[in-house]
């Protein structure tokens, strides 16, 4: 698989993690309510990971996620804790004038390595996770067009059903991703994503979604990966908003010694 861009997972994740309750009938209304739920400069988080693929084997991981937005520019690093073999593994991503540049660092080696190509789709350290899960959830829907399809329910949520389809650009990884959008936390309770086929899902679990500040977030993650077969629990702790975070958390040369 070559290298690819990623260019419109936007407003996923930050909804994903955080909303405020709009009625959202329209594209402008929608985008309107996905920005509203955006953090205004950073947030810092609690994540675990619980990685199980097709045979049954179970890999969990703990770590703390950074992101940090300037305008377009958007600057994001997991540090990994546990297990034992893995603390202080980190990975980096960045993205400046629409140039994105990924990095990964390896206790083992003792070494940062440019992720470029294909690793940008492998798993990361293990986790089910690959370079592209983690843009995809905590980036977020720029460009593109996003469609209403009409009513849908989720247990006794009332929610809408959402279609993305990325811009024209040879490098976008996917075709189209389908949402389900709760009517009153603006929250994305499932989305689809098609590459070509059936490819990934992800799911939040609506009982884990609490009010935080003037925000939803929730706490609890699936996400599936159809082809391969494996899933990751995701779970988020609490959450350090709009906090000023030291730049060497962001710096290719010391994100992984970075505290």
């Amino acid at each position: 698989m070559t290298r690819r861009r990623w260019a419109g997972a936007a407003a996923i994740a930050a909804a994903l993690l955080a909303a405020a309750p709009v009625e959202a009938r329209d594209e402008a209304g929608l985008r309107a309510c996905l920005r509203a739920n955006l953090f205004e400069r950073s947030v810092a988080q609690d994540i675990t990971i619980a990685q199980s693929d097709a045979a049954g084997m179970i890999r969990r991981l703990a770590g703390r996620w950074y992101w940090q937005r300037d305008g377009a520019d958007q600057r994001g690093m997991l540090k990994l804790a546990a297990p034992a073999d893995l603390a202080g593994a980190a990975y980096l991503l960045t993205t400046k004038d629409g140039q994105e540049a990924f990095f990964l660092y390896l206790p083992s080696v003792r070494k940062v390595r440019k992720v470029v190509g294909a690793t940008m789709a492998q798993s990361l350290f293990g986790s089910g996770l690959s370079a592209f899960d983690l843009k995809f959830l905590f980036s977020g829907l720029v460009g593109g067009q996003l469609t209403r399809i009409g009513p849908e329910k989720v247990g006794n949520r009332s929610a809408e059903r959402w279609r993305y389809l990325p811009p024209s650009d040879p490098n976008i990884l996917y075709d189209r991703v389908d949402l389900v959008i709760d009517e009153v936390w603006c929250l994305p309770l499932s989305a689809d994503l098609y590459g070509g086929v059936p490819w990934k899902t992800l799911t939040v679990d609506t009982a884990s979604v609490q009010k935080s500040g003037n925000r939803w977030r929730a706490g609890r993650l699936l996400l599936k990966d159809l082809r391969e077969g494996n899933q990751a629990e995701i779970r988020l702790g609490t959450e350090q908003v709009d906090t000023a975070l030291p730049a060497a958390l962001f710096d290719p040369g010391q994100f992984y010694r970075a505290k």
